[in-house]
C-alpha cells in the first residue's frame, strides 16, 4: 500500500529570499492583443446568473507576493494537461513550459503576464463566502457479504437513461410528456400519444432536476413510464441494478465516503481499493442538517456539513447491534478487533460543513446478498449481469433474506463509484486530473471553470494566526460545493486530514485567474457597452464548456 498523502500544512507566510528573483517570462502579445482592456485599470466588471466580477491588480491580492508559488505549479501543469488545447489556454501552458519550477519569483512573473485576475462576488456584490475542507477517507471493507460488511459500494447503475434539459419543450416542464430511448439517452418527442407508437413512453419528470455541470437529468424506465432515477431511500431498500465494487462495515463512512466523492477500501486480505466518482442518482443533496443537542446518533462533518445518522442492525431474531462496530471474529477473514492507531485509520468522519439532524428511522434491507459461493465481483443488487470488476465470476444475485438493518438518511441524492489504480497520488477530481493536497479546490464549475487558479484568502493580513492566503487549482466540484463565492479545500488522505478538513469553515474571498485570451462572453458584451456598467448576464457559466461547464443554451 502506499504511503498515504499527508495533509498540506497551512502556507508559509515568510517574505520571498532574495534567492527568488524572477526569471524573465517572454511577455505574452497575442494575448495581451486580445484583451480590449488592461486589468491594472480595475475598470471591468461583469456578470452572470450566479455572480459579478470585478477585475483586480495582483498586487491587491492578500498574500500574492508571499505565498511560495511553486507549491502550486505542479497543480497548474496538471489543469494545463486538461485545459491546454482550450481556445485561451494554449498560450500560457505552453508558455509554462520553460518557467523554472523551482523559481517563486519566474512563476509569479508567469501569472501576472499571462493572465487577468478578478475577484468572484455574489450577486449581490458582496464580496464574502464560505470556505469548508474535505479529504480522501478509508475504509474498511471486504470483497464478500456477511458479517460485518453489509454495506455495498455500487458502480454506475445499468439501467441509468439521461436527458439534456436543453432538449425539453417548454410545454414538457412540470407535466407528463412523451419520449422515446436511444441507447441511454432520452428524446423528448411531440405529437404521439404514448401507446399509440411502439417504443414511446410517458415522459414523467416529476420533481427531477438537471446536474448543474452537464444539464442531464438522470432516469429511468418504469414499465411504460421514464421517471427521475431513484432516491437514496428507495436505493437502500434493494431498487437497483448495479455492479459491486466492495461490501464495507460503515454506513456512515460509506455516506461520508459519497459526500466527499472519493475513497479508500481496504480489504480484509489487506489490499486496498481505490474509487473514484463515476455518476450521481440525479437527486439534490440535501443532507439532514443537524440541530443543537439534536439526537443520540453518530455525527460526521463533511464539507462544512454536521451530519447527525442513527444507524442500528437488527439480526433476523431481533438482536440489535451498532453498525460497523463488528465483535472480534464476526466476519470471515474480517479486519482484526485490535488495530494499531496510524494516519490512515478509518475513524468516523466529520462532513463539509453542515450540521444535519437525524432523519426519522426506517427498516430497510442491504440491496444485496449475493449467492451461497459468496464473491463478488459481478454481482448486482438486481439479477445476474456480466462481470465489470474482472477479479470473480459474474452472475451472483441477491435472493437470500437479507439481515433487516435501521439506516436513517433522509439525504435523496446518492453517489456511484468507480475503481481506479491505487497511487501516492491524490484522488481523481472533476477536472480529471489527480487532486493535489493543499492546493487543490473544490468549486462551483457555474461561476469558477475548473481547471482554472484561484487566489483564496481567509485573512486580510496574510500573516494572521491560520490565515490561508494562497493560490489554488480549481480542480473538483460537489454538490455541496454551490454558489459564486464558495471553496471547498482539499487536505489529502487520513485521519490527520479528515481532523483537519473536519474544522474548516472559514470566510473567504476569491479572484479567479483567467488567461488574457480567454473568450468570455459576459466580460465581452460589457466591453462592447462601454461605459454602461455591468449588465446581467444570461449565461449560467462564466465560461462554457462541452465537458467541464454545459450553458443553458444547446
Amino acid at each position: 500500500m502506499p504511503s498515504p498523502a499527508p495533509a498540506t500544512p497551512l502556507p508559509s507566510t515568510q517574505t520571498q529570499a532574495a534567492s527568488e528573483m524572477p526569471a524573465t517570462v517572454a511577455p505574452a502579445t497575442s494575448a495581451a492583443d486580445t484583451t480590449p482592456v488592461a486589468n491594472a485599470s480595475g475598470s471591468i466588471a461583469f456578470s452572470t446568473r450566479h455572480a459579478y466580477y470585478a477585475s483586480a491588480r495582483f498586487a491587491d491580492l492578500p498574500g500574492w507576493n508571499t505565498d511560495d508559488l511553486s507549491s502550486s505549479w505542479d497543480a497548474f501543469k496538471r489543469s494545463c494537461g486538461v485545459l491546454g488545447s482550450r481556445a485561451g489556454w494554449s498560450e500560457p501552458c505552453a508558455a509554462s513550459r520553460s518557467v523554472d519550477a523551482r523559481n517563486v519569483g519566474a512563476i509569479r512573473q508567469f501569472f501576472e503576464t499571462y493572465f487577468n485576475a478578478y475577484q468572484i462576488r455574489n450577486t449581490d456584490k458582496s464580496g464574502d463566502g464560505t470556505l469548508t475542507g474535505y479529504y480522501e477517507p478509508l475504509l474498511n471493507g471486504s470483497r464478500q457479504y456477511g458479517g460485518a460488511f453489509l454495506y455495498p459500494v455500487y458502480g454506475t447503475p445499468d439501467d441509468m437513461l439521461y436527458l439534456d434539459a436543453r432538449r425539453l419543450p417548454d410545454s414538457a416542464r412540470g407535466t407528463a410528456s412523451t419520449a422515446r430511448i436511444d441507447g441511454r439517452m432520452v428524446i423528448p418527442v411531440t405529437g404521439i400519444t404514448p401507446g399509440s407508437t411502439k417504443g414511446v413512453y410517458v415522459l414523467d419528470l416529476r420533481d427531477s432536476v438537471p446536474d448543474i455541470r452537464d444539464k442531464k437529468i438522470r432516469l429511468r424506465l418504469d414499465r411504460d413510464r421514464i421517471v427521475p432515477y431513484y432516491t437514496r431511500a428507495e436505493i437502500e431498500r434493494g431498487a437497483l441494478k448495479a455492479p459491486i465494487l466492495a461490501y464495507v462495515d460503515d454506513p456512515v463512512m460509506l455516506y461520508s465516503m459519497q459526500v466527499q466523492g472519493a475513497g479508500k477500501v481496504r480489504m480484509s486480505d489487506g489490499t486496498v481499493r481505490r474509487f473514484a466518482y463515476a455518476e450521481q442518482n440525479g437527486r439534490p443533496f440535501q443532507p439532514p442538517v443537524a440541530r443543537k443537542n439534536s439526537g443520540s446518533g453518530q455525527r460526521i462533518t463533511v464539507r462544512g456539513i454536521d451530519v447527525e445518522i442513527d444507524v442500528e442492525d437488527e439480526s433476523p431474531t431481533g438482536g440489535a447491534g451498532q453498525a460497523g462496530s463488528p465483535t472480534p471474529g464476526d466476519a470471515t477473514g474480517g479486519v482484526p478487533a485490535t488495530r494499531t492507531q496510524d494516519d490512515d485509520e478509518p475513524v468516523s468522519p466529520l462532513l463539509r460543513g453542515f450540521k444535519l439532524a437525524a432523519a426519522t428511522p426506517q427498516e430497510s434491507a442491504p440491496a444485496v446478498r449475493p449467492a451461497a459461493s459468496g464473491n463478488m465481483a459481478g454481482a448486482t443488487s438486481n439479477g445476474p449481469v456480466a462481470s465489470k470488476t474482472g477479479d470473480v465470476a459474474a452472475g451472483a444475485t441477491a435472493n437470500n433474506a437479507p439481515v433487516k438493518r435501521v439506516f436513517a438518511i433522509s439525504d435523496p441524492s446518492y453517489v456511484f463509484f468507480r475503481l481506479i489504480p491505487d497511487s501516492p497520488n491524490g484522488p481523481v477530481g472533476a477536472l480529471g486530473v489527480a487532486l493535489s493536497a493543499g492546493r487543490s479546490i473544490a468549486v462551483d464549475p457555474r461561476t469558477t471553470p475548473l481547471g482554472a487558479p484561484v487566489f483564496v484568502s481567509t485573512r486580510d493580513d496574510p500573516q494572521a494566526p491560520g490565515a490561508i492566503d494562497r493560490l489554488m487549482m480549481a480542480q473538483d466540484s460537489g454538490g455541496a460545493i454551490q454558489g459564486a463565492v464558495r471553496a471547498d479545500y482539499f487536505y489529502g488522505f487520513g485521519q490527520s486530514a479528515q481532523a483537519q478538513a473536519s474544522r474548516t469553515k472559514e470566510r473567504i474571498r476569491m479572484w479567479v485567474l483567467l488567461p488574457k485570451g480567454l473568450p468570455i462572453a459576459a466580460r465581452d458584451a460589457t466591453l462592447k457597452t462601454r461605459g454602461g456598467g455591468a449588465p446581467t448576464s444570461s449565461a449560467d457559466c462564466l465560461v462554457s464548456d462541452p465537458e467541464l461547464c454545459v450553458d443553458d443554451t444547446p
